[in-house]
């Protein structure tokens, strides 16, 4: 089943975008195409990133000692393994996971105890207990960390701790705290269920959406990406949030969809990522994530 709303209803949204970035109908996306970053390395605007990872060059040669993880299959042992060789890269846990926090408790429900909290430590130290490393083991796994890895999410560390998605999360993050919503990074359809209790359609069984936030009351399901340069594979991008578009409103009506993207990559494919924003809920640039568009739509439930 396609979703088969117009082209005019999806729409709808216009107003939200004229209202904040103060366009008329026509210019709105012009904006989008003329605020596009040349690039997202070394930003320094970035403050919240700034604060996170203070001078990536600082920490270069551990996030490189990560890359060795990429596509492991028995990840858990071989990152015991990169822990008790090389034990500063505890460090990088809080820095993958867009947090600034060197400490980090968890609630860990038992059968014996619901309020059960664990607590984890990832400052450097010079050498990890067995224990320690256990602990921090898991938590890479628990949360997610090490099957980005394992699948290959992730195909370099030094490019992902600068990248579209990492950034993207420190907004999400931000207005997750400060409104008590809930969000899941690498959200597939079965998180989503277990987590927040929303059925998502989706168009392919491996679908990983990069995000999905819960405003207590909507579900919004967003992706993000940046191209610098152009190529075939922009218009195929754009075709397939389209298609994806349309495969989640046939399950839900009511879900939201949120593409997030930025390049000068776009320029030479405009025509194609025009077509995705007058059909799909909201597609945003960085440069609207600054202005705080993200945050507007997420809390007023738009």
């Amino acid at each position: 089943m396609i979703f088969t709303g117009k082209v005019g209803e999806q729409m709808k949204n216009i107003k939200f975008y004229n209202q904040k970035i103060k366009c008329s109908n026509s210019e709105v996306f012009d904006y989008i195409i003329g605020n596009l970053k040349e690039t997202i390395k070394g930003w320094d605007y970035f403050v919240d990133w700034a604060k996170i990872t203070g001078n990536v060059d600082k920490i270069e040669v551990s996030l490189n000692i990560m890359n060795y993880l990429i596509g492991k299959s028995n990840i858990e042992d071989e990152f015991k393994k990169l822990l008790k060789e090389y034990p500063e890269i505890v460090t990088l846990i809080p820095i993958l996971m867009a947090c600034r926090d060197g400490e980090l408790t968890v609630l860990d429900p038992s059968p014996d105890d619901v309020f059960n909290y664990k607590n984890y430590s990832f400052k450097k130290k010079k050498t990890l207990s067995e224990r320690e490393i256990d602990a921090i083991a898991e938590f890479a796994l628990k949360s997610g960390i090490l099957e980005i890895f394992r699948t290959q999410k992730i195909k370099n560390v030094v490019d992902y701790v600068t990248s579209m998605e990492l950034i993207t999360e420190i907004y999400i993050k931000k207005i997750s705290e400060q409104n008590k919503y809930k969000y899941i990074s690498q959200a597939t359809p079965k998180k989503i269920r277990e987590e927040f209790g929303y059925e998502v359609k989706v168009d392919k069984a491996k679908r990983i959406f990069d995000f999905a936030v819960t405003n207590n009351s909507s579900l919004y399901l967003i992706e993000t990406n940046y191209y610098g340069g152009g190529g075939s594979k922009l218009k195929a991008t754009a075709g397939e949030y389209k298609a994806l578009f349309d495969f989640i409103k046939a399950g839900n009506n009511k879900h939201k969809f949120i593409w997030i993207t930025d390049g000068k990559g776009w320029i030479s494919t405009k025509n194609s990522l025009k077509e995705t924003f007058e059909h799909i809920d909201y597609l945003l640039n960085l440069d609207m994530l600054e202005k705080g568009l993200l945050a507007d739509i997420i809390v007023n439930d738009l």
